[in-house]
């Protein structure tokens, strides 16, 4: 679903420009003053047209524990937030971190429980995880460039720019249906990695599971461990090059010289 879809369901059906109009003078105090005038999920020009521009107060939001109800505004914030900083900020690990990131730098910070859509359609500036992120890291990043311990699935999924290091293990689904920019992967990775790219290229230094570059139409893969079954299965276009494949690898993959 949508978010423009979700953000007027979340309405019922009011005009959402006539309530953030008749609210416009409220004081901003919580993030659930921001989730009463724009709901749950907003668009960034939602949440930064309600932002007083006072630094205390986005400050304060940023230090609020968002919950489960309240994390895509919290996305929007930090990424405001580190568009308005001269120097990289440092924050919490918490789902959506970067959410729609075009510059400046954050450097996600705690252990425990990995996070979830950071770097969500990011196109630039920075973000460094120290602890591994968890599914849809860098999904849809048009620009930018992301460094992370490690991956759960579906990183840098539908990828048109940018870069992405992983330092250790790249999950399931790696680079799904990528048609640009740049990904290495330190360690090894799942199955499928590849899946439908129709370009830009994917580096992974260890092994890969079965299936990689299944479907793919374009782009470049390296790798330099072992792949798993079928890898090249189905490719209509691109190139996979290693250095020691599985059983049934498809025809057109290519050696490292």
């Amino acid at each position: 679903m949508r978010l423009t879809r979700l953000v007027d369901d979340a309405y019922r059906g009011l005009n959402r420009g006539r309530r953030l109009k008749s609210q416009e003078g409220d004081p901003i105090f919580s993030l659930d003053d921001l989730a009463e005038r724009v709901g749950c999920r907003p668009s960034r020009a939602e949440v930064e047209e309600l932002l007083p521009p006072d630094p205390g107060t986005l400050e304060r939001l940023l230090m609020s524990d968002p919950g489960r109800g309240y994390q895509i505004i919290w996305g929007h914030l930090s990424s405001i937030a580190a568009e308005r900083s001269p120097e990289p900020l440092h924050l919490p690990a918490r789902d959506y971190a970067g959410l729609g990131l075009s510059r400046g730098g954050i450097i996600l910070e705690g252990e425990g429980e990995s996070v979830d859509h950071v770097g969500e359609r990011m196109s630039g500036g920075r973000i460094y995880l120290h602890q591994g992120a968890g599914d849809y890291l860098g999904q849809e990043m048009t620009g930018g460039g992301v460094i992370t311990a490690g991956v759960g699935n579906y990183a840098f999924r539908r990828m048109s720019g940018g870069w992405g290091v992983i330092r250790g293990e790249g999950g399931n689904f790696l680079a799904l249906g990528s048609s640009g920019g740049r990904v290495v992967c330190q360690g090894g990775c799942g199955e499928r990695a590849g899946w439908l790219m129709s370009g830009g290229s994917l580096r992974i230094h260890g092994d890969a599971g079965d299936y990689l570059g299944l479907l793919m139409k374009g782009g470049r893969i390296t790798i330099f461990g072992r792949a798993g079954r079928r890898a090249g299965w189905r490719m209509k276009g691109g190139t996979i090059r290693g250095r020691e494949f599985g059983p049934e690898a498809a025809d057109g993959v290519l050696g490292l010289d």
